[in-house]
């Protein structure tokens, strides 16, 4: 019998692997990176994890796929949904929450397990391939999504602690009349940041992995797999606010757009420890300050290199020729990538043969 194309560990999804479809662009970004973790998972190999470390910093340690999920059951037990709504969230907020790339649950059951927000991402990014490997770093995109799912997974952790919380926020929040003036947020973001600083330091004990990035890396800016070419980084929600919060305050009204998604969490922390439910609309499709709100923010190499440095940074742990385990019954021959015409006057060579 002929074997269909499929995913390593998936065999329960939301998704049609021997579909053509279910490998476009953006389903394969998000699949892909599961199934390389429920490899490694049967593997025996950790993600790094990046965490909030003791006082303002973060740290490096190592999270079991079985904690990132929440579960021991074995992968053929589980089901991935993709681009789905992790409903215990849902009680939080008086609108509807969005989708996150997957969501882990238990197959037999379709209890959800976990919210993952999934980014695959390449090393070295442009403002490192010139650097040392060492050096290297992978830009790291966040969307609104992801930082809406940060907001309520603290909240979920630190429930018992929520007068504390609104306690903390009110002497910065309390006296805000328009969230969406710049003005008046340009003078306040001062002690907001302060108050996100103290939260973060605090209820650090509290973090929960959230964000999987998996990396691969090519040699330097070819368009070559390294031979150690995969291997999945796992943010805690506090790591990724440290993000924000260590961003250069500035002068003057700019308030840039990791400033503005600091604000953004502060005044939901605040609201939800304050009135017990929050209304996402006004924070996330408001609160703009004169800056696009196609994404929250962005972070460079250079950036999250601090962060991320470790020998599994420079020598990732999977190598290529691993891929073809984790991409089976042909999968490969169903992906389609973008016909970019930089790429294409790349490739061929012949054009500028005299």
């Amino acid at each position: 019998m002929k074997e269909m194309p499929s995913l390593y560990g998936l065999t329960n999804s939301n998704r049609d692997f021997s579909s053509a479809y279910a490998w476009g662009k953006n389903q394969f970004n998000s699949a892909f990176p599961a199934a390389l973790a429920c490899y490694m998972r049967d593997k025996k190999i950790p993600a790094v994890y990046v965490k909030h470390g003791q006082g303002a910093m973060t740290e490096l340690s190592t999270i079991t796929f079985d904690d990132l999920w929440k579960t021991n059951l074995p992968n053929d037990q589980l089901f991935f949904s993709f681009e789905y709504r992790y409903t215990p969230y849902s009680e939080m907020t008086v609108d509807d929450i969005q989708p996150i790339d997957l969501v882990v649950s238990e197959n037999a059951t379709k209890k959800p397990l976990a919210p993952v927000e999934v980014k695959l991402t390449t090393l070295p990014d442009d403002t490192t391939a010139d650097e040392d490997e060492e050096h290297y770093g992978s830009e790291l995109v966040v969307r609104s999504a992801t930082m809406r799912y940060v907001a309520m997974g603290m909240c979920a952790s630190c429930a018992s602690a929520m007068p504390q919380i609104r306690d903390l926020f009110a002497p910065s929040c309390a006296k805000i009349r328009n969230w969406d003036n710049v003005v008046e947020m340009a003078k306040a973001k001062g002690q907001i940041m302060a108050a996100l600083k103290t939260f973060l330091v605090t209820y650090a004990h509290a973090q929960r992995p959230l964000l999987m990035q998996p990396i691969w890396k090519t040699e330097g800016k070819k368009s070559v797999l390294a031979d150690n070419c995969l291997d999945i980084f796992v943010w805690s929600d506090f790591a990724l606010c440290r993000l924000l919060v260590d961003a250069k305050a500035g002068s003057g009204e700019k308030i840039s757009r990791l400033q503005r998604s600091a604000l953004r969490l502060a005044r939901f922390l605040f609201e939800l420890s304050t009135k017990g439910k929050v209304y996402q609309k006004p924070i996330y499709d408001g609160m703009t300050y004169d800056t696009y709100n196609d994404k929250e923010f962005s972070v460079s190499g250079k950036k999250t290199n601090l962060h991320m440095r470790c020998e599994r940074l420079t020598r990732p742990i999977i190598k290529r020729d691993q891929i073809k385990e984790i991409i089976l019954g042909g999968g490969q021959k169903h992906l389609s990538p973008e016909r970019r015409f930089d790429a294409i006057i790349y490739y061929s060579n012949e054009l500028f043969d005299e």
